[in-house]
């Protein structure tokens, strides 16, 4: 009978874990992204950049979903899959680490916050090691945007003509 209780729970579990993901609304499109993959970059770029931040551009105002897209699409493959496996990780080490049945994606903004703290402070090194990496790859693509650059005072002193047209992914 236990056992019967057990393999149920597991079977809810997992069946939240593989729920369908909303319909992707990016501002440009998605050239590497699936629907999964581009909800997961907006939620943790969210957290990340939450509105009411000091800059008060959020992670989805300044094109983090898109940024990373694009980014993903030029990369060598073997690279963009590395980086797609720690999203998919991160999105699902809610079963794994935070003893959840939902998803990051399914989680509130507060819960969200919380669960990026728990793997910043874990105490397995390849955890931290995975979200510092997540989270340099966000806010790369965070400060990159000509917003945030202005709010920060950041000059733009050293480009080529390249530099000054319009990005797809920004407009």
């Amino acid at each position: 009978m236990l056992a019967v209780g057990a393999t149920g729970t597991l079977g809810l579990t997992i069946a939240g874990h593989a729920g369908r993901y909303e319909e992707a609304h990016p501002a440009c499109p998605l050239r590497y992204f699936t629907r999964r993959e581009y909800r997961i970059v907006t939620d943790l770029a969210n957290t990340m950049f939450p509105p009411r931040n000091a800059l008060g551009i959020t992670g989805t105002e300044a094109r983090v979903p898109e940024y990373m897209d694009h980014m993903l699409a030029g990369m060598r493959a073997d690279k963009a899959s590395e980086l797609r496996a720690m999203f998919l990780l991160f999105e699902h080490g809610t079963l794994a680490f935070g003893l959840r049945t939902q998803r990051f994606t399914e989680l509130t903004p507060t819960d969200q916050e919380r669960y990026l703290r728990r793997w910043e402070r874990a105490q397995v090194y390849s955890r931290r090691m995975l979200v510092a990496g997540l989270k340099a790859f966000l806010g790369m693509a965070y400060f990159a945007h000509p917003a945030v650059r202005e709010r920060l005072g950041i000059q733009h002193l050293c480009g080529s003509p390249a530099d000054a047209l319009p990005r797809e992914e920004w407009s």
